[in-house]
């Protein structure tokens, strides 16, 4: 169920109410025109007719405009960051997300949970949980944080492809296409490798040609980006794959 925020609710009721009156009031001014310059009396019946539909335009637009005083208020403070929100109504057990800091405020028979903080271990930054969280993902590298919860509740098993899961593998780096040999790409090669010019001219001349061995996959990829970025080209490899 989703929960309507009272400023939303506010907006809704006061964007359709402009659109009434101000179609009754075209209405109105093209009525009055055709009443006023009736001439033989052809068109006074659709002027007449135009003046009742502007009279309700304008009456059901009014309505809508005291519809916004009527709209429920319910205050809910964010416990992540202490921003106050606006509801029209209290929410029973669903979850609403903060108009701040974005974080979801967890919520259960109509009480806003106590949240606790916990830090990543694989970047250490800072998350946060609520006795429903069953699974908790780190929101900045997306590996999966284990949390404690009640013993007794079933444990909630997520696929792995939605985390981010370690690869233990060793790659080599391997330049394939030096490009136009800029002088970017010799700049970028030197702290790369730790080589004076002459020695990466020369590597540039002998492509293709290994950069480095075993290294991570993040740094694989990190380097092979910032060597496509000069205009060469480069790829990754599992040594002894």
């Amino acid at each position: 169920m989703r929960i309507e925020r009272s400023s939303d609710a506010v907006e809704s009721f006061a964007e359709r109410a402009v659109y009434f009156l101000v179609g009754g009031g075209v209405a109105g001014f093209l009525a009055f025109l055709l009443l006023r310059y009736k001439g033989d009396g052809l068109f006074t019946g659709l002027g007449w007719v135009l003046a009742l539909a502007a009279a309700g335009l304008i009456l059901y637009g009014l309505f809508l405009l005291t519809r916004t005083r009527k709209v429920g208020e319910v205050t809910i403070d964010c416990p992540i960051c202490l921003e106050r929100n606006l509801l029209t109504v209290m929410p029973e057990n669903d979850d609403v997300r903060c108009v701040a800091c974005n974080h979801m405020i967890p919520i259960k028979e109509g009480v806003v949970l106590k949240v606790e903080q916990v830090r990543c271990g694989f970047c250490n930054s800072l998350n946060h949980y609520s006795e429903k969280t069953e699974v908790l993902i780190c929101e900045s590298c997306n590996h999966e944080i284990p949390i404690h919860q009640d013993e007794n509740r079933p444990q909630k098993q997520i696929p792995k492809f939605f985390t981010a899961t370690d690869d233990a593998q060793a790659y080599e780096l391997v330049l394939i296409d030096a490009g136009k040999g800029t002088e970017d790409l010799v700049s970028a090669l030197q702290k790369m490798l730790a080589l004076n010019r002459n020695q990466v001219k020369d590597i540039l001349e002998s492509c293709p040609v290994t950069l480095l061995q075993g290294i991570p996959r993040m740094k694989a990829e990190m380097l092979q980006a910032q060597i496509q970025m000069h205009g060469a080209q480069a790829e990754f490899r599992v040594i002894g794959g």
